[in-house]
């Protein structure tokens, strides 16, 4: 049984913008215990999603339930927005021509204790002299997230809060997030164009595709066991291989497979061995480096299959064994 007193549901959204469609017949129960994170290619509908959720959008058909009432629509209302769903642009606008103390000021519904110590999790408490446009762009993301807590939101709708940050800021504010709502008890439902910025610390992955939820779940799931190729792209490197591959081969030795689909294949399912038995020799054509692991490409037969590795002793050209370390193959 769904706690009503911990959801968003949505129910049939449909939303059209400039004679597009932007979300189309979306129905979804989001349970607010967890940090969601929403994907899709630009222009899926995420966005769009999360402003119908907000109340600052007005779907032209469908309902939008928060705790088992309805959320108004932007037309419905002077001044549009839920007052316990707070939503961060991914411009995170500030008043221009005022101090930062104003700015806050103007926001804060709770006691000011409480409210300093929010701006203090936010890192912005020596910045009250400041006026608006003397800030960074992560010091306007961080005021601006500051002034809607103040609001006491109950849900936290972040809009590409990591689109314009490099890893060392991504980081910080991933750090940032896990504060605030531990101290706050705040949920989130966050949206990425960039699986990998959310993929760590979502409880559950929302898929969008031309306005629809394609696939929904654990990021586990998702990552081992996509709908589609599309979902299998979205959530990191990957390999089809029919049944003209040559490791196809080598797994029905081991496996019954089949043979009418084709065989989901990821970097990190493969390990280098020293051990003939039971393990595919191939040859190295390629080694990209990138921080923490290698990709590399290795030719099997006259095909290559991709693989990922922490450390490398081999060199392009050289020969090497491989196991199949994954226990439960994916076919799409």
């Amino acid at each position: 049984m769904i706690d009503t007193d911990s959801i968003i549901e949505v129910k049939n959204l449909q939303l059209s913008l400039a004679n597009n469609i932007a979300i189309d017949g979306i129905n979804h129960v989001f349970q607010l215990n967890k940090n969601i994170g929403i994907v899709g290619e630009t222009g899926s509908g995420k966005s769009s999603l999360l402003r119908l959720i907000a109340g600052l959008e007005q779907a032209d058909e469908g309902t939008v339930f928060f705790n088992n009432e309805r959320v108004l629509g932007a037309n419905e209302k002077l001044i549009p927005g839920h007052p316990k769903i707070a939503y961060l642009s991914q411009h995170y606008e500030l008043k221009n021509n005022y101090r930062i103390e104003e700015i806050l000021s103007y926001c804060n519904l709770i006691e000011d204790e409480k409210a300093f110590s929010i701006y203090k999790i936010c890192e912005i408490d020596h910045l009250y002299k400041r006026w608006s446009d003397e800030l960074s762009g992560g010091e306007k993301q961080r005021v601006a997230l500051a002034s809607l807590l103040t609001q006491k939101p109950k849900v936290l709708l972040l809009d590409e809060p990591f689109s314009n940050l490099d890893n060392i800021h991504k980081r910080k504010l991933l750090n940032l997030l896990r504060n605030i709502q531990s101290a706050t008890g705040v949920s989130l439902i966050t949206v990425s164009h960039d699986v990998q910025d959310i993929l760590s610390w979502s409880d559950e992955i929302i898929i969008l595709h031309n306005g629809k939820i394609i696939q929904s779940g654990t990021p586990d799931t998702l990552y081992h066991q996509p709908t589609n190729e599309y979902c299998a792209a979205l959530l990191g490197t990957y390999q089809l291989l029919d049944t003209n591959h040559p490791l196809f081969f080598y797994i029905t030795k081991m496996k019954t497979l089949d043979n009418e689909k084709s065989l989901l294949i990821r970097p990190g399912y493969f390990t280098f061995t020293e051990r003939q038995n039971k393990s595919i020799l191939g040859t190295i054509k390629h080694i990209e480096f990138f921080g923490n692991y290698y990709l590399i490409e290795v030719l099997i037969g006259n095909m290559s299959i991709m693989i990922s590795s922490s450390s490398l002793s081999k060199a392009i050209g050289e020969e090497v064994l491989l196991t199949l370390s994954m226990d439960d193959f994916w076919f799409l």
